[in-house]
């Protein structure tokens, strides 16, 4: 161990334009490379230095310079100082590759220069390593002398007290925050939200709702009968009432064929035949055929406007005081036996063949509907209630299809939207598997009048699916 720590170490310093710039002490016996890349023992910013090359080479405990032909220098060899020309040509460097060995002792000592770059080295015995630092007694102390307490003491309580609210508050029973639209999840791109309606008196209330209903009930009559009948007036005083009567007598072989046509274009223009129309027939389109499209919301005196003979009364307008005189304005019932309408000569009428009509009947299932989402709540059996009450008119718009097709049948799924109001909006056909189109846009146009108990908080959505299918 004594002659291990009294081996000689590598001393080398490099100088570069005449300054040191580097020297180190080697206490690790290891070979030495120079060149530019970082991971060298020297790294040397010069052109002429390879990318990296062992200058000292250790082998079995002795060091050996390896130098190149482009190199120069001198290095002591005993008693005498030669340099790399004269050790070659003295044969005491051996040649290796493309380098020339010297071994060395460790009396050696000289110089390499690389360019601009002179390295110089030489063995020296290693000096004792630095002693550590350490503070006298009397400046150290322990952890616990360093202290200051009384910051200590501050976090100490509040770390104690944060802990305890913190377990306070969770431990706690809180009540169940109420449910509002905050609450619910964000599945809507765009919210609306109605104001409240203002609060009427309880009477005016119900008599807006019964006339709704009244309103809901005559539609209804108008969508299952295409044809209207003039309500009864009533009249304090019994009068001889003008009942169209046909013209009876013997037939007459001379009437005209031109003067029977004449006739029934003046009946058909002057009474409720003319807004009556045909079913996909000639001439004018009438209220049938209004019906037929689904305009089922059709206003009566808009229907019958353009006739001379037929007037829609309202609860404004009367068409008859109490005594049964006419006013200003009403129409006056125009009779077969008026002077325009009243038949020039007597005659059967020939009123054609009717063929028979072909009844159809079809069966509605009402199926389990979609979950009611939305900004509401509604009961779910309130709902189904007032579809279930409806399924006459469904029904109706079902079986106006199946008289042009027998084998009509499938499943059509309407959403709709119920209103803070209890109104219907935004209805329209999911699904449609009958084939008819026309079915489901009866079922949406006649939803538009049904109305359903007020949600409570916002509006409520939900989709019922109805079955179709003949009967027999």
């Amino acid at each position: 161990m004594a002659q291990g720590r009294d081996r000689k170490i590598l001393r080398i310093g490099i100088i570069q334009n005449g300054k040191i710039i580097e020297e180190r002490l080697l206490r690790k016996r290891e070979s030495v490379t120079i060149g530019q890349s970082p991971r060298n023992t020297f790294v040397l910013p010069s052109s002429g230095i390879p990318k990296s090359a062992t200058l000292f080479e250790l082998k079995g405990g002795v060091y050996t310079l390896n130098f190149r032909p482009q190199m120069s220098g001198k290095v002591s060899v005993e008693d005498a100082v030669l340099d790399f020309k004269a050790l070659r040509e003295q044969n005491l460097a051996k040649k290796r590759g493309d380098h020339y060995a010297l071994p060395l002792s460790e009396k050696s000592r000289g110089k390499v220069v690389v360019d601009d770059v002179t390295l110089l080295f030489q063995f020296v015995t290693p000096p004792p390593p630095p002693s550590k630092l350490q503070l006298p007694a009397s400046v150290r102390q322990g952890w616990l002398k360093g202290l200051d307490w009384p910051f200590v003491s501050i976090m100490l309580g509040s770390f104690v007290f944060q802990v305890f609210s913190v377990a306070f508050m969770v431990t706690r029973d809180y009540p169940e925050p109420p449910r509002g639209i905050e609450a619910l999840p964000d599945r809507f791109v765009k919210m609306i939200v109605e104001p409240p309606e203002a609060k009427t008196p309880p009477p005016e209330k119900d008599s807006e709702e019964k006339k709704d209903e009244e309103g809901d009930i005559k539609e209804e009559v108008v969508e299952k009968k295409p044809e209207p009948k003039p309500e009864p007036k009533p009249q304090p005083k019994p009068e001889p009432e003008d009942k169209p009567e046909v013209a009876k007598g013997p037939e007459d072989p001379a009437a005209k064929e031109a003067r029977l046509r004449k006739i029934k274009e003046e009946v058909a223009s002057k009474t409720i035949l003319k807004q009556l129309g045909s079913m996909g027939g000639e001439g004018p389109g009438g209220l049938v055929d209004s019906l037929k499209e689904g305009a089922v919301d059709v206003k009566m005196a808009e229907a019958f406007d353009g006739a001379s003979g037929v007037v829609v009364a309202d609860r404004d307008t009367k068409a008859r005081d109490r005594r049964g005189r006419a006013k200003a304005g009403a129409g006056k019932v125009a009779g077969l036996q008026d002077g325009d309408l009243k038949a020039k000569g007597g005659g059967p009428v020939d009123t054609g063949s009717k063929g028979k009509e072909v009844s159809v009947k079809g069966t509605v299932a009402v199926k389990k509907p979609s979950e009611a989402f939305g900004t509401g709540v509604l009961d779910s059996s309130a709902i189904a209630k007032v579809v279930s009450r409806r399924k006459g008119a469904i029904k109706s718009c079902y079986e106006k299809q199946l008289k042009r097709n027998p084998k009509l049948a499938g499943k059509v799924k309407v959403q709709f939207t119920i209103l803070q109001s209890g109104r219907v909006s935004n209805a329209r056909v999911l699904e449609d598997t009958t084939g008819d189109p026309a079915v489901g846009k009866c079922i949406v146009s006649g939803m538009a009048r049904w109305r359903f108990p007020k949600p409570d908080g916002g509006d409520v959505t939900v989709a019922f699916p109805f079955v179709f299918a003949p009967s027999g």
